[in-house]
């Protein structure tokens, strides 16, 4: 699987947590919540509808959440609660970009401190992405402690992805979210 966008990169880094030197935009709208009882080593969330979230929690296994599109807070019974591992997605298209423009700047200006963004993960809308969509993907995966950008696979247009064997950028993704989440778990 070939990634013109971040070459032989698979995952990128940029800040661990929010900076308090960012503050929220003046016309911040809060990121919608979702209440999160199945509190699984990771918590994939959507930056809009059809996102890829149900796409890459398979991708990252069974102990990987689809929690649809607010950002999830743990909640149910559990004392202490727990604090959730979240991965967010987008995808690379105009609707896609905007979200996670917003939601990175609401994440790195300290609003969003409910739970642990692991990184955001943004998937390819096309083919080819124009110049403009390769310079926000490498933007906006670096305002996200971890960044990972999945190209296009044709052959997920007309059937499910088969996550037992994937390809190796897939395989280190995956590895590298869940050394992350268990990193905060130990």
């Amino acid at each position: 699987m070939r990634d013109d966008v971040l070459g032989e990169q698979t995952v990128i880094t940029g800040p661990q947590k929010p900076l308090a030197s960012v503050s929220a935009p003046a016309d911040l709208v809060p990121w919608p919540r979702t209440q999160i009882e199945d509190h699984r080593l990771i918590t994939v969330v959507g930056l809009h509808g059809g996102a890829g979230t149900s796409t890459v929690a398979a991708m990252l296994g069974e102990q990987a959440l689809d929690a649809g599109t607010g950002w999830p807070v743990a909640s149910g019974w559990v004392r202490p609660l727990p604090r959730l591992n979240v991965v967010a997605v987008a995808r690379t298209h105009w609707a896609g970009i905007a979200a996670a423009e917003d939601f990175t700047q609401q994440w790195i200006s300290g609003e969003l401190n409910d739970s642990r963004l692991l990184g955001l993960i943004l998937m390819d809308d096309a083919p080819r992405l124009l110049e403009w969509q390769r310079r926000a993907v490498k933007r906006l995966l670096r305002k996200a402690p971890l960044g990972a950008h999945i190209p296009w696979v044709e052959s997920w247009r007309v059937q499910p992805p088969d996550f037992s064997k994937p390809p190796k950028r897939l395989q280190k993704i995956t590895r590298k979210f869940h050394q992350s989440a268990e990193e905060e778990e130990a």
